[in-house]
């Protein structure tokens, strides 16, 4: 009997570990199969695009700047850095007034760096640092690049007698008097102003140091014409002239008149002809010299330093401006003479 009931415990706890397993094996194969209803699955997102960041309308100015900077970029890795440059500032102009223009700055930097105009590198790049967030990765990187490339830089003091254009080499730097951060090195330095003789001279830039230049520049002579004496000479003789040509002409006509009466009374007029041809070419000369007269004295009438009212003469004076002239003298007889020039 007590065996049975041993047998009996046996097979009872077979069937609590059969049921047991059973139970186990079932609840493995539902978590294998998916997830229970209750259950949430972690998701990775995406990174938002350009157009998703500034809303559902695409950023068109961005994305044309973006096309842009793509084409300098090749270049620039080219090696082409003035190329660059150019496309760069044309990708700036096409941000104009957007928030994120300030990104093109660094990239204008680095191709004036490569083609070693120092100080615009330097002014672009702390114009960057004073536009870009404090948030951009590459601010402590253009740090420590500006921080190289102060020290490559000198400065240059330009003193002059007239203010003028300050050119160094084949750039613009701006107005003399002045003072401007350029390149360590040798340079052309000239001074440049309207009616003076430009002025330039090379010069040897060390590195963090100042060098002071002078120019004292020489104004340009100009023509001031004759004075106004020329011209009333010049009336003179052609009042003279004209005077002694029709003073001559009437004698002439008198004499022709007088001979004329003179052969009705069968008298000898060969002295009286004789006289009236002289006295018609000496008409007809002096008619000629007041045309020649009074075309100068019109020329000289244009090109005179005439004197303003109320002001003495003043050589300095702007040059006189282009006139044009056209004159048409005739005398008695068919002699004339026609005058046109340009002053």
């Amino acid at each position: 009997m007590a065996c049975k009931l041993s047998g009996a415990r046996l097979l009872r706890v077979l069937a609590c570990v059969l049921a047991a397993i059973l139970v186990v094996g079932t609840t493995r194969l539902a978590r294998a199969e998916g997830p229970e209803p209750d259950q949430a699955i972690p998701s990775v997102v995406p990174a938002p695009t350009a157009s998703e960041t500034t809303g559902s309308v695409p950023d068109e100015p961005l994305a044309r700047a973006r096309a842009v900077v793509a084409t300098a970029a090749r270049l620039f890795e080219a090696g082409q850095y003035a190329a660059a440059l150019a496309e760069y500032s044309r990708a700036y102009q096409i941000l104009q007034g957007h928030p994120r223009q300030y990104w093109v700055l660094h990239n204008l930097a680095a191709c004036n760096e490569r083609l070693f105009r120092y100080d615009v590198a330097v002014e672009l790049y702390e114009e960057y640092l004073r536009r870009a967030p404090a948030t951009e990765d590459d601010r402590k990187e253009v740090s420590a690049v500006l921080s190289t490339l102060r020290t490559l830089l000198a400065t240059l003091v330009v003193e002059s007698s007239v203010a003028g254009e300050v050119w160094l080499d084949d750039r613009l730097l701006g107005t003399a008097p002045g003072k401007w951060r350029v390149p360590a090195g040798r340079h052309i330095v000239e001074v440049r102003a309207d009616r003076y003789e430009s002025q330039r001279r090379e010069v040897l830039l060390s590195a963090g140091q100042t060098e002071v230049d002078r120019f004292q520049l020489q104004r340009l002579s100009t023509y001031q014409g004759p004075p106004p004496t020329y011209f009333w000479v010049a009336v003179g003789l052609t009042g003279a002239a004209t005077i002694a040509g029709a003073t001559t002409g009437a004698m002439a006509l008198g004499a022709r008149r007088d001979g004329q009466a003179q052969a009705a009374l069968h008298v000898d007029t060969q002295p009286e002809a004789e006289r009236t041809r002289h006295l018609a070419l000496a008409s007809d000369i002096g008619f000629g010299a007041a045309i020649l007269f009074g075309a100068t004295a019109t020329v000289l009438y244009f090109v005179t330093d005439w004197p303003k009212a109320g002001t003495t003469k003043d050589h300095s004076r702007e040059p006189v401006a282009q006139r044009s002239l056209g004159v048409a003298l005739v005398a008695p007889g068919g002699f004339g003479a026609s005058l046109l020039g340009k002053f």
